[in-house]
């Protein structure tokens, strides 16, 4: 686990976001740490089970499938099957943990 994002990827990564799993490498920058250090690990596990060309194919093809359901961005990645699972894990329903809503 790396605390603070990659100066590479901050250009990448929209507002609110307080963690994201890359392969097997963790990035966490402020909020709840021990909450997302718990979603990101889901993650990780997913992405073990999954293989990584599966696990981030089904996560980008269920966002795009939910936005063109007419889900604003922040309920369609909240919808995403794999972050259901992980917010389950982190112990809250995902409301207030990602703040974008374009």
């Amino acid at each position: 686990m790396k605390y603070r994002f990659p100066w590479w990827l901050r250009p990448f990564l929209l507002r609110g976001v307080a963690g994201i799993t890359l392969g097997r490498r963790v990035y966490i920058e402020g909020g709840d740490v021990e909450g997302t250090l718990r979603h990101e690990l889901v993650h990780v596990r997913q992405i073990q089970r999954l293989g990584a060309f599966r696990f981030y194919w089904s996560y980008l093809r269920e966002y795009v499938a939910n936005r063109r359901h007419g889900m604003k961005s922040a309920e369609a990645y909240r919808r995403i099957s794999l972050e259901e699972e992980a917010f389950a894990a982190e112990g809250e329903s995902g409301v207030g943990s990602w703040e974008s809503e374009s």
